[in-house]
């Protein structure tokens, strides 16, 4: 598990961002700063640089080409919801797992048996009680910094 970089920030991959502005404001009122990306490569590329307090992913986000032949297309569920290619990137580098959050209106038993594989949250949109829920117990504490003394 690798150390959280950015403790204050999370990043949010949604390509329909107005659908989740509720959750924007909900974690700035929190006092964390948001990255709101729209497609799985830029959401890719970002968890390459650092590793954020915590991440809640889309799972039918655009994807260029170039990634659905890559690296953790494991099965055809990778290819028909890009969001878990980000989720299995963000566990390759470094992120435990109750730091990712699937977030989709999707009830897949084949995306629910994969986010358990990776140890990814798994959560129904349109149940934002239950997701802020999660992301509250997931920001509760960060086992990757020292406790202070």
């Amino acid at each position: 598990m690798a150390a959280t970089t950015k403790e204050k920030t999370i990043l949010l991959m949604d390509d329909e961002v107005f659908n989740i502005q509720w959750l924007i404001d909900f974690l700035e009122a929190k006092g964390f700063d948001v990255i709101a990306l729209p497609d799985a490569e830029g959401a890719i590329q970002e968890i390459s640089k650092e590793i954020y307090r915590a991440l809640v992913l889309d799972l039918n986000v655009p994807i260029s080409s170039s990634l659905t032949n890559g690296p953790g297309v494991k099965k055809a569920v990778y290819q028909k919801y890009p969001g878990l290619q980000v989720a299995w990137h963000a566990r390759n580098a470094g992120y435990r797992g109750r730091q990712v959050i699937i977030y989709t209106v999707h009830r897949d038993p084949e995306v629910e048996h994969e986010a358990r594989i990776m140890d990814c949250t798994y959560i129904l949109k349109g149940r934002p009680k239950d997701l802020k829920e999660e992301i509250m117990a997931v920001i509760s504490f960060d086992p990757t910094t020292p406790p202070s003394n």
